[in-house]
């Protein structure tokens, strides 16, 4: 590996303005468990890194019924997956959480780093955006939100700009009479997502007539991407089988897979209808037991 500096500010503002420089050779280090790897293979070659680990203001978790949840971006994935607020609250979440890595990695990895690396396979992100997260972006001077579903704009980009990152992913309150879940399918344990399926349906009080559903997909586009048409298909109606076959159908046609080395497209698209398949059946089931 090529040698780098290490830089461990105290504070926001400091690390913001070492990776603002206008050389643009410093780097943000969270957990390290995605640009340790890239610089080892010669895929980036920062100066040096700066890290996030002393700045303890970025390490949170925090629910309020009324205001909804806000988890800082240096929170491990490892205490996200302990959290009860999160379990009890947003369950699908924790399923997301527990497809990722080793309990090692997860206990390294960071929410911030999963989001800001942009990698169309991200497991946080479709069920982060189905749940309608928005991000906090400080530049150690100023800060502004943005949604979720507007923060990449392609496969390892952002909207951020230099000396920019995430502090803070926002969660609205869960809706009632919700079912949330995320399904991942992958080649063996640990391996990142050859497609990934977030749903969030939230029923009428009957616990029989969809409301409105979010329906996201990653690993199947150039970023995550919401199934508009799929989501339109199931408001208003109740989930039964040729509606759930319609929905699904939908989802792989939305769905913009490319071939590589971990699946075929057209493999991506069968597991994109196969899994929208299970997780509206899974929220059926969900609705039909009293939602509990």
């Amino acid at each position: 590996m090529k040698a780098f500096d290490y830089l461990h500010p105290s504070t926001l503002e400091e690390a913001c303005r070492l990776v603002g420089q206008p050389d643009g050779h410093l780097k943000f280090l969270a957990g390290g468990t995605d640009i340790l790897v890239r610089i080892k293979k010669g895929v980036v070659l920062p100066q040096g890194l700066v890290s996030l680990k002393d700045i303890s203001e970025l390490a949170f978790i925090k629910f309020e019924e009324s205001q909804g949840l806000a988890i800082g971006a240096m929170t491990t994935l490892g205490s996200i997956e302990m959290s009860t607020p999160i379990r009890e609250n947003y369950p699908a979440i924790i399923e997301a959480v527990e497809t990722i890595g080793s309990v090692q990695i997860r206990n390294r990895a960071t929410l911030g780093g999963n989001i800001c690396n942009a990698a169309p396979s991200a497991d946080m992100v479709p069920i982060l955006m189905a749940y309608g997260a928005t991000v906090v972006i400080n530049n150690g001077t100023t800060e502004r939100s943005v949604a979720l579903k507007d923060f990449f704009s392609g496969p390892g980009a952002t909207v951020l700009s230099s000396g920019e990152l995430v502090t803070t992913v926002h969660l609205p309150p869960p809706p009632p009479a919700s079912y949330g879940t995320y399904l991942k399918a992958y080649r063996s344990c640990m391996d990142c997502a050859i497609i990934g399926v977030a749903l969030l349906a939230v029923f009428e009080p009957d616990k029989e007539t969809c409301r409105d559903v979010k329906l996201v997909l990653g690993a199947v586009a150039p970023t995550p991407i919401r199934a508009r048409q799929s989501e339109r298909l199931a408001v208003g109606l109740k989930l039964d089988d040729a509606l759930i076959q319609k929905v699904s159908t939908m989802a792989a046609e939305e769905s913009r897979p490319i071939t590589d080395i971990r699946s075929a497209a057209s493999y991506r698209k069968t597991l994109v209808a196969v899994s929208t398949r299970r997780a509206l059946e899974a929220a059926r089931t969900w609705a039909q037991q009293g939602g509990s």
